[in-house]
């Protein structure tokens, strides 16, 4: 099964790599725009993710958390999904596909929605605040684990990514 998964999230990784040109990450209007998953307006522009149909329609997030969860959740089927931006936490007007992103879990740097994640362009940056704040370095997978058992009880399938 977990082979399984790596193969999938290599796939998805892949073509997800092929289709970036169009479409692509938006500014998010900090203030003005509303999280698609839990309707509270997007006030902390390192945090404000973002999710790209394959028609190139954008939904806006106020946390990581928050994109995770509605993915698992099924606000958008997987096949119409084009791609997921994070902003790098150190240069928030930088997008990162969510894929290949770093994130830092930490109680010590607290999000939106206060499941503490931050995502990192990379690695290096990433584990310098973990030096920092302490906390856990994941990787996109460990994300959408972390939202399924801490918000949704474990009950989602971790879809396969695309």
């Amino acid at each position: 099964m977990k082979t399984r998964v790596n193969l999938i999230l290599t796939l998805a990784f892949a073509l997800t790599t092929l289709m970036a040109c169009e479409p692509g990450p938006k500014d998010i209007m900090i203030g003005q725009d509303e999280c698609a998953h839990c309707r509270m307006i997007i006030s902390d522009k390192p945090f404000g993710s973002q999710m790209v149909s394959t028609t190139g329609k954008t939904w806006f997030f106020d946390s990581v958390e928050c994109l995770a969860a509605y993915e698992l959740t099924g606000g958008l089927e997987q096949d119409r999904i084009h791609s997921r931006w994070v902003p790098d936490f150190e240069s928030p007007d930088t997008w990162v596909n969510a894929h290949e992103a770093h994130y830092l879990y930490s109680d010590q740097l607290r999000s939106p929605m206060g499941l503490n994640l931050s995502a990192y362009e990379n690695r290096r940056h990433a584990e310098a605040n973990q030096n920092s704040y302490g906390g856990e370095i994941k990787a996109w997978l460990g994300v959408m684990q972390l939202v399924n058992e801490a918000w949704l009880d474990g009950r989602e399938t971790i879809p396969a990514a695309n």
